[in-house]
């Protein structure tokens, strides 16, 4: 008969092997290296602060921003309490319109948003993400940017912005109409010039900003994989473990917080002014048209952040 020490210790030990049995599956699956990078023997370190496996009940707050400090849009309106949900290990963000169509500061429509509240400067994000439904009319988008900074000398950057993918634009590019299988993988910015800040697009500046690639695949279909990796020569576009884009990093060098969200686009708004400006939709018929397939939701299955080691 064992005595109690003996019971113990046998106890502990079990215990023990279970933990470290715990710990190995726990660091295969959560904390593996990026799907894909440029250099397979690099060493990359997963980064918690900023990584989600969505596996709560409920969105974890204290890793992303709720309220306050959140991208300023013209065109909707954000509300996390309402819109940000976990089911079943899946973040949703759901794009929907106002009650009774009522406005709000001129906008019609209030949506979900995760913000990091920690901040990249190099390193690689990936998110496992599906699109919405209503396919034209919200872009489902994962996405870096940093804050404004007008103190940056002559030259410099004052904001610098990877979208690391954008679904669902349905973007007319040199007399070309995109349609739900175009991806867009821009690059914005704004610099300092004479004093000011100049704000460069990817139309205009295509060569060092433009990405679009066609997948094979409809990607309000099913969920797939899209990743960035960010140093200080290149960034470098992902879908699947499969390079799709590449350009000089030459004004992403800014500390930047981790985003996916989910936001309008046409027929819901329309651009000029340098942004996206609301259109009351009850009066567009075009919009008017889309409303039926309103509420509309993106699905993220994770978010993973890596820093070189």
């Amino acid at each position: 008969m064992k005595t109690l020490t003996q019971k113990r210790i046998s106890k502990y030990t079990k215990l023990i092997y279970f933990s470290i049995f715990y710990i190995s599956i726990f660091g295969f699956v959560y904390g593996q290296n990026p799907t894909k990078t440029t250099n397979s023997s690099d060493k990359w370190t997963i980064k918690w602060n900023a990584s989600d496996e969505f596996n709560d009940s409920k969105p974890d707050w204290k890793k992303w921003i709720k309220t306050g400090n959140l991208p300023n849009t013209t065109a909707w309106k954000w509300d996390n309490s309402e819109n940000v949900k976990i089911n079943n290990g899946i973040a949703e963000l759901t794009m929907r319109q106002n009650p009774n169509n009522a406005p709000d500061g001129e906008t019609y429509f209030k949506s979900g948003i995760l913000k990091s509240y920690h901040t990249f400067t190099y390193g690689y994000f990936e998110a496992k993400i599906k699109g919405t439904d209503i396919r034209e009319g919200v872009c489902p988008s994962f996405w870096l940017y940093s804050n404004f900074d007008y103190s940056v000398g002559e030259g410099e950057t004052v904001y610098g912005e990877i979208d690391i993918v954008e679904l669902q634009q349905f973007d007319w590019y040199e007399g070309h109409q995109d349609d739900i299988q175009d991806l867009d993988l821009n690059l914005h910015a704004v610099v300092k010039q004479n004093g000011k800040g100049d704000w460069r697009r990817p139309k205009k500046y295509p060569n060092e900003q433009l990405n679009k690639w066609r997948a094979p695949w409809d990607p309000t279909k099913d969920f797939h994989i899209y990743g960035c990796e960010v140093n200080e020569q290149e960034i470098i576009w992902y879908v699947d473990g499969v390079e799709v884009g590449r350009k000089p990093n030459i004004y992403w060098k800014r500390p930047m917080n981790v985003t996916l969200s989910l936001g309008l686009r046409k027929p819901f708004v329309e651009f000029f002014n340098n942004r996206n400006n609301a259109i009351n939709p009850e009066t567009s018929p075009k919009a008017s048209a889309k409303l039926p397939g309103m509420p509309t939701t993106m699905y993220v299955d994770y978010v993973r952040v890596w820093e070189k080691i």
